[in-house]
């Protein structure tokens, strides 16, 4: 359902709860981001830096997305862990109904893509993430019939220890699309002029 509808791009509008998720739905959004950026603030009054767990997500997405009919998007962080984590995350965002979830290339302890020192995990690494997040997903898919939409993110752009971000942004997306994810994008991308 939600990339069937068309080749438009759709505003997904960030939530940290199932009401502000109605609300979205209400003002006529057709899909809405369940943000780790979010939960953070409103959950544990802390910054987006990786203090939100698998459990906390997973257990807010849940009631966002029984709150909506629309397609719900949910913050896969960094997985949560290694390649292990990445598939329990995809798996456990598939069964609390969400449409989506990103998985990003960042460290762990990650931060806010908009903050100040964002780094990012070797390309390899990286890569290792959004295979293990299709993996799972195909998987799911072939067993239960249950699927999720895969969108990789890269902070590349933001990892001042990058010589090309620009770049290296373009390399990890190709690649992580190749790999089977449904999108890919660079996070933090601006105007050069």
């Amino acid at each position: 359902q939600l990339l069937a509808s068309d080749s438009r791009c759709l505003l997904a509008m960030g939530c940290h709860d199932a009401l502000g998720a109605k609300l979205i739905e209400e003002s006529g959004f057709e899909v809405c981001f369940f943000s780790g950026f979010a939960l953070s603030a409103s959950r544990l009054g802390m910054p987006d830096v990786g203090l939100a767990t698998f459990t906390e997500m997973l257990d807010g997405g849940r009631a966002v997305c029984e709150a909506v009919s629309i397609p719900v998007i949910g913050d896969g962080d960094t997985g949560y862990g290694g390649v292990l984590n990445v598939r329990r995350t995809v798996e456990g965002y598939a069964r609390a109904g969400f449409a989506g979830l990103t998985i990003e290339d960042q460290t762990f302890p990650k931060r806010c893509a908009y903050a100040k020192g964002v780094q990012v995990v070797p390309f390899g690494e990286a890569l290792e993430r959004v295979r293990a997040a299709v993996k799972a997903r195909d998987e799911l898919r072939e067993r239960s019939g249950v699927d999720i939409v895969i969108i990789a993110r890269t902070d590349c752009r933001k990892d001042q220890g990058i010589d090309d971000p620009l770049e290296e942004a373009k390399r990890r997306c190709q690649a992580f699309r190749s790999a089977g994810a449904d999108v890919a994008y660079a996070e933090g991308l601006r105007d050069e002029r």
